[in-house]
């Protein structure tokens, strides 16, 4: 720090030395160039014109600075004592095979003494009306299902003078079902015994209930045998034995062969095949009818011709001996669609044919009240056509709606007999009935808690030798609704509501329009538990006494209170 400061001192004096030089030159410059001529005392201390010439020899030595910083000292290496070699071999190993145990998830068994076998329910309405109604199965079984149904239902009093509209059915059933690795057995056999009143009668008339009582006896007996199992080929062969019996000596057996099939030959494509054999044997007090018989055969083949479009290609071959047709012979087209416009919405049509059966069994269910010796033949569906529309949104609501077209040949509609006014007969349309039939459906679920649909069927006729179309309604609206509160009360809905039906009345002759029908039903059941149960049943809440046919009224407002046990 000492040498700095002396060198910056000395430079200091040699900076001034040099400004005091160049000023006395300058003045010594300015009085040699002048003219004016020197006096004496001027020249005397005259500094003579002398050159200076400094010369600086001295060297300036800075000695060097000692920097000291203290180094990492190097690592002593380690002495390898022993070279490194390396040695590559090949080397195999082999895991054992690994069996993790997967356990699939179960549901948890249900408690064997919560399922119940059994089921018991009872009650009584207006009308002095008694209900019972019974249920027994055998307890989970793997194997074999064996099952019993008892059930009365009988209204003592009706709709028109007390007890000569009473009516009623009772029934018993017995069935079973035994199951093996191959194939499933089955069985049935049950008796049905229908009870009423033909009440058509003129009003004021005197009757006695005994005297204008009707009841049939049905005896049936059935079987199948199908495989148990779901597989490329499936199978299901069955028969049954009916005899029926009414009171005025009308008795009629018949028995039923059905088969169905498929085979499948790919995820997109299967045969199928189904056939039908029906042999019936009806006497009447004047009638004793020839046994009639009908073979009828639809095989088809389902495939995929193009994407996404599902058809069915086939044709359906019926033989018959009806006296009503000199035809026995008749040939008609199946097919079936279903086109996806959408993932929820599906596009469906049909055209087909086929015979349908008709038989006093089958005529007495749709019409109790028919009088003794009534013709009865095969309906011929010569043509029908539909197409319609498919629509499901989410899981829970879905809807329908289509156009349908039916051509059919002796079909039958129900007029009044001329004789006794409260009897019927069937007449047969023998050239063709057109019916058209425009319907609309809407559905929605709600799990178990609430459930509602409804239905409307609007329909048209073109009649050929007959009239009219008698006792068929052109509209017909059907819904129902049920509610589950809280697993305790439980809301049921139905309505039913149709019309524009027309009758022929046998005294005039001429045609008469009915009243339209309109029944409103509400159930009520109260849970006290799982197994026992109070129900509170209303039907006809309006008390509309609308006719199911000519003459024939239904009963009026009905309430029933009953009970429910499970066992």
């Amino acid at each position: 720090m000492q040498t700095r400061t002396t060198t910056i001192a000395w430079t200091k004096r040699m900076t001034t030395l040099l400004v005091a030089m160049l000023l006395c030159g300058t003045t010594l410059y300015a009085q040699q160039g002048g003219t004016t001529p020197k006096k004496d005392w001027e020249k005397e201390g005259e500094i003579e014109d002398v050159e200076i010439e400094i010369i600086n020899k001295r060297e300036i030595t800075l000695p060097k600075a000692n920097r000291n910083f203290e180094k990492i000292p190097p690592r002593p290496a380690e002495t390898i004592k022993n070279p490194i070699t390396y040695d590559f071999r090949s080397f195999s190993f082999q895991a054992p095979p690994i069996n993790p145990p997967v356990k699939p998830l179960k549901l948890k068994a249900e408690n064997p003494t919560g399922v119940y076998g059994g089921y018991v329910r009872a009650g009584f309405g207006n009308y002095v009306s008694p209900l019972l109604e019974a249920y027994f199965n055998s307890r989970r079984d793997k194997n074999k299902l064996i099952g019993a149904h008892l059930y009365h239902n009988s209204s003592d009093k009706g709709p028109v003078d007390g007890r000569n509209s009473g009516s009623g059915s009772t029934g018993l059933s017995v069935f079973g079902k035994s199951f093996s690795n191959s194939i499933a057995l089955s069985g049935n056999a049950g008796f049905e015994n229908r009870t009423t009143h033909f009440y058509g009668y003129a009003p004021g008339t005197e009757v006695d209930a005994a005297s204008i009582k009707q009841s049939y006896n049905l005896f049936k007996l059935g079987g199948e045998v199908s495989n148990a199992k779901n597989s490329d080929f499936a199978y299901s062969l069955g028969a049954v034995f009916s005899h029926m019996a009414d009171k005025y000596k009308a008795r009629e057996t018949e028995v039923d062969l059905n088969f169905k099939s498929y085979y499948k030959l790919d995820e997109d494509s299967r045969i199928a095949i189904k056939a039908d054999y029906f042999m019936i044997s009806r006497k009447d007090a004047l009638v004793e009818a020839k046994p009639r018989s009908l073979f009828q055969v639809s095989p088809s083949y389902e495939f995929l011709p193009i994407e996404d479009l599902k058809l069915s290609v086939g044709f359906v071959a019926a033989f018959e001996n009806d006296s009503i047709d000199k035809k026995s012979t008749h040939i008609y087209p199946d097919v079936k669609a279903t086109y996806p416009l959408s993932p929820s919405v599906d596009a469906v049509a049909y055209m087909t044919g086929g015979m349908e059966k008709v038989s006093l069994q089958s005529l007495s269910n749709e019409n109790i009240w028919l009088g003794p010796n009534v013709p009865i033949f095969h309906t011929n569906k010569t043509f029908d056509f539909g197409a319609g529309i498919r629509a499901k949104v989410g899981n829970k609501v879905s809807a329908h709606a289509g156009l349908g077209f039916t051509t059919l040949k002796n079909w039958y509609f129900f007029v009044n007999t001329p004789t006794d006014v409260s009897k019927f007969t069937p007449v047969y349309d023998v050239s063709a009935t057109k019916r058209t039939n425009f319907y609309a459906a809407l559905s929605y679920a709600q799990s178990e808690k609430a459930k509602f649909m409804v239905r409307g069927d609007f329909y048209g006729y073109s009649t050929g030798k007959v009239t009219s179309a008698w006792h068929r309604p052109t509209y017909k609206l059907t819904a129902n609704a049920s509610i589950n509160v809280y697993d305790k009360i439980l809301f049921n809905a139905d309505l039913i509501a149709q019309g524009g039906m027309k009758a022929l009345d046998p005294v005039t002759d001429k045609s008469v329009s009915l009243k339209g029908a309109f029944d409103l039903n509400l159930k009520t059941e109260y849970l006290f538990s799982q197994s026992f149960s109070a129900f509170v049943q209303l039907n006809n809440i309006t008390s509309s006494k609308y006719p199911l046919y000519l003459n024939y009224p239904v009963r009026g407002f009905q309430a029933m209170a009953g009970i429910t046990w499970s066992f």
